[in-house]
């Protein structure tokens, strides 16, 4: 079944039961956790061209809401029926993304816990550009995102204008900027180096 949210809108919330999966045509969406105080956490995100899993109980899961425009075409699930519903290779497919989500998560959790926030910024905007251009071996230039500083600061676990401070870092430095909704990666090797990045999580 193909179909499209705008911007904001809920495609899934928490503490709701449902499971399917979800193939993202066009546009960004977030995975994140609200905390009883109001806080949010964005666990992770879904791209163009990516299988997102949504598979919530119903006591507890997370919120996934579109960030811009969302096409996607949505399956059946949970996840474990697959193969009693869909061809081989899309089951493969859909057992992938599931692996390459725990992978990713993984990387979140480390950077919000362990990282510096010039390096988990930077991590996470490597991380984005490898997902976007979808290449096992180049980083693009420049990407389109259309996070804003708030969004990213929820990613990182960093206030908005701790945001701006590490953003106007990596543009003083010459690693990268940010702006009306464009990211340019102007020094890769200088990128990799402060955030220690290894990309084999998200293109093995």
């Amino acid at each position: 079944m193909r179909r499209t949210y705008p911007a904001n809108a809920t495609i899934a919330g928490e503490y709701q039961a449902k499971s399917f999966i979800l193939i993202v045509i066009a546009g960004w969406a977030a995975f994140a956790k609200t905390l009883p105080n109001g806080s949010r956490l964005i666990v992770d995100f879904a791209l163009p061209h990516e299988i997102a899993l949504i598979e919530f109980a119903g006591e507890a899961g997370e919120t996934v809401t579109a960030l811009s425009d969302v096409t996607a075409i949505e399956l059946a699930g949970p996840v474990h029926t697959c193969f009693l519903r869909y061809p081989q290779s899309i089951c493969e497919a859909i057992l992938r993304a599931q692996t390459l989500r725990y992978s990713r998560v993984a990387e979140h959790l480390a950077n919000v816990s362990r990282r510096g926030a010039v390096e988990r910024t930077a991590h996470l905007l490597l991380e984005l550009a490898c997902r976007s251009q979808r290449s096992a071996t180049s980083y693009p230039d420049r990407f389109e995102c259309p996070l804003t500083q708030a969004e990213l600061g929820d990613a990182l676990g960093l206030s908005a204008v701790h945001v701006s401070r590490v953003l106007k870092t990596l543009r003083e430095t010459s690693l990268a900027s940010f702006r009306n909704g464009v990211v340019e990666l102007h020094d890769h090797a200088g990128l990799i180096k402060t955030a220690g990045f290894d990309r084999s999580y998200i293109s093995s």
